[in-house]
């Protein structure tokens, strides 16, 4: 018989660790969320410019949606590991940090991190909204910085695992809506919060529900790129 953290869940943090000690959630070696060397992997902020995204506000990628990457996000994702949580957000922050620095976003006092959304269908499989709550993680090292939860899925989305390009922007387009009462004050920035950026399909729609409503997405940040970049 086999178990993972999960099965511990009402069993006290101190308990599970002697039962099931911690292991790296990219490469299993043991005794740490995330080890020395796939932390590392999400420390390569850089500017990316896929093809279909061109005309888009900038699009920062902590890293590549590969390997130990792709193992990480999937465990965070997917897989329960909600120990990760910290640790990219903290990664979330630092990222945040970088763009403000870098002087392509102006009147930051104001700046609102909203996350991708996910289908309701999900959230509830998942038990939470995985992006929205790294955002608010990383909200907390970011004075003046403000998430907004403001996006949602129309229930007309379906699930996007398995689409090529075509039929996956088919499925998402006009499917980003805005959420009465939650969004920012029109002309407030906005750092759009993704995890995996494959054909661009989520950038696009979230940005073009937020600019119907007259927010500008100033800059986009992804945990990960999957796209052929120019």
């Amino acid at each position: 018989m086999s178990f993972d953290r999960r099965s511990f869940s009402v069993v006290p943090a101190g308990l599970v660790d002697l039962l099931l000690p911690l292991r790296c959630a990219g490469c299993g070696l043991a005794g740490s969320v995330l080890c020395a060397e796939c932390d590392r992997r999400f420390r390569e902020l850089r500017v990316i410019r896929p093809p279909a995204l061109f005309r888009e506000p900038p699009i920062h990628a902590l890293a590549r949606y590969r390997g130990r990457v792709r193992t990480t996000l999937l465990a965070y994702k997917e897989g329960a590991r909600r120990d990760l949580e910290r640790p990219l957000g903290e990664h979330v922050a630092t990222a945040v940090r970088a763009v403000l620095a870098s002087g392509s976003i102006h009147e930051t006092d104001s700046l609102r991190l909203v996350a991708a959304p996910s289908r309701d269908a999900a959230v509830r499989r998942r038990g939470r909204a995985h992006l929205t709550r790294l955002a608010r993680r990383a909200e907390r090292r970011l004075p003046g910085v403000r998430t907004a939860d403001c996006l949602r899925l129309s229930p007309r989305v379906r699930e996007s695992v398995g689409l090529g390009s075509g039929p996956r922007f088919e499925n998402l387009r006009g499917g980003v809506l805005p959420r009465p009462g939650r969004l920012p004050p029109p002309g407030t920035p906005v750092l759009l919060l993704d995890d995996v950026l494959t054909t661009g399909a989520t950038v696009l729609n979230c940005r073009r529900a937020l600019s119907e409503v007259g927010i500008p997405v100033v800059a986009v940040l992804v945990l990960a790129s999957a796209c052929r970049e120019s």
